[in-house]
């Protein structure tokens, strides 16, 4: 499971360092390679996860597995073989499905073949696979350009997919029956929701009236979309979900901290580059202590959750994430990455400690034939969480070489992390943190 859901965040950032070396051998600008290979994969990911999740309800999350996983290395072939750059955007976009189907497929398959009281252990191993592939994803994209050319990213994908695949495979018991053999997947539903939800990335990464009237457009998809679901017998989204106070809680705590942390991944490399002038090997060791502190803060926290309960540890981890933004907070005293190396710790160790029991809680308050589409709406929040943030950075930064201009974002970051800590109030206690929800047929 580790290994197929590391592909997507390992997709994710490994194209970003070959840009260079495509746009040199295909003819392609900046602009045109950013829009065919790094936006179309991300709309695609975040479009697609709730209709991959109901898909492994409905052929069973071992298949759903095998298919994303299939996908994935379609476009892995694609774009290994393509010449052109429309060609390595639709391979770009059948990687997003792929992990789009692979993703939610995992979280329910660890839901469901885990017991309640290790759940949050296995889905803080979960946590830090995902966040090390994140994070070596440029390393090892890099790597691979030097010695073998870009088409080495995408062909890097095939081996990996081949061992998880093999795994699969032999795994008989990941293979159980369809949860209903009566239903089939609600086209009309799948359609609103990703063209809204498309529509409505789209426009937040635009500006001007074109980005207005696209996000209209895409609220109004959205606004039809549960009054559409409400007359269909198989929802893509089943809104009785969101009666259940510790799913939403969950779910919405891992947006919440993604709205924090990811777009103070980008933010970071600016300052130091623009404001204080410094080079990129010290930019990339910038962010060297949230990450390892975030991967190992969700290894420890999985196990620690299982004493202190969902909710403490999720109140916790985000006032220790919000102490760590306190460091940023004057960032006119900030001259070298040393200066906000504790702050960074504090955060990912922070973040790390909390998204094992919001996840585990989240996912466990669903019913088992309802995982794959419970993993495909966690999935959804985390994208959104990330896209709302780099898009409010994007507004709030106009002057990337002032100081001043990189402290309005930091306000946005801890507010958001401020309402995570409320929110965890809404997660079970140690008493109810191991025990399995009951859910009548």
């Amino acid at each position: 499971m580790m290994i197929a859901a590391s592909l997507a965040p390992l997709g994710s950032t490994m194209i970003a360092v070959a840009l260079p070396s495509i746009g040199r051998d295909i003819g392609a600008d900046a602009a045109v390679l950013t829009q065919w290979l790094v936006s179309s994969y991300l709309i695609a990911s975040i479009a697609l996860q709730s209709p991959g999740g109901k898909v492994g309800d409905l052929i069973g999350h071992g298949r759903a597995l095998v298919l994303g996983l299939t996908l994935v290395a379609s476009g892995g072939i694609l774009g290994t073989l393509a010449g052109e750059v429309h060609l390595l955007g639709v391979a770009r976009i059948l990687m997003a499905a792929g992990g789009a189907a692979t993703v939610p497929a995992t979280m329910a398959i660890l839901r469901n073949q885990t017991a309640a009281d290790r759940r949050a252990r296995v889905f803080g191993l979960f946590g830090a696979c995902m966040g090390l592939a994140a994070a070596t994803g440029p390393l090892v994209g890099g790597e691979l350009t030097e010695r073998f050319g870009w088409r080495a990213v995408f062909a890097a994908n095939l081996p990996v997919i081949a061992v998880s695949l093999l795994l699969v495979l032999r795994s008989r018991r990941l293979y159980s029956r369809r949860a209903d053999v009566h239903a089939s997947l609600d086209w009309p539903g799948s359609a609103l929701l990703t063209a809204g939800l498309t529509l409505v990335v789209v426009a937040l990464r635009m500006s001007g009236s074109e980005a207005v009237w696209l996000g209209g457009v895409g609220a109004v998809l959205l606004v039809a979309f549960p009054f559409w679901e409400r007359r269909v017998a198989s929802p893509v989204v089943d809104f009785s979900l969101f009666r259940q106070r510790t799913f939403v809680g969950g779910g919405t705590i891992i947006g919440l901290q993604n709205m924090a942390m990811y777009p103070l991944l980008f933010q970071l490399p600016v300052f130091f580059d623009q404001v204080r002038h410094l080079g990129a090997r010290t930019m990339g060791q910038t962010l060297l202590g949230l990450t390892a502190a975030m991967i190992l803060g969700s290894m420890v926290g999985g196990r620690l959750s299982e004493r202190l309960g969902a909710r403490v540890q999720a109140l916790a981890g985000s006032l220790i994430a919000l102490a760590g933004l306190w460091w940023f907070a004057d960032l006119e005293a900030v001259q070298v990455p040393l200066d906000v190396l504790p702050g960074m710790i504090l955060l990912g160790t922070g973040v790390g400690l909390t998204s094992p029991p919001a996840q585990a809680a989240s996912m466990s308050a669903v019913a088992p034939g309802q995982s794959g589409m419970a993993g495909g709406v966690v999935s959804t929040l985390r994208y959104l969480g990330g896209v709302v943030g780099v898009t409010l950075l994007g507004a709030l930064l106009r002057n990337t070489s002032s100081a001043a201009s990189h402290q309005r974002p930091i306000f946005v970051y801890a507010g958001a992390l401020v309402v995570a800590a409320c929110v965890s109030l809404l997660l079970p206690g140690r008493q109810g943190a191991g025990q399995e929800k009951v859910f009548s047929p």
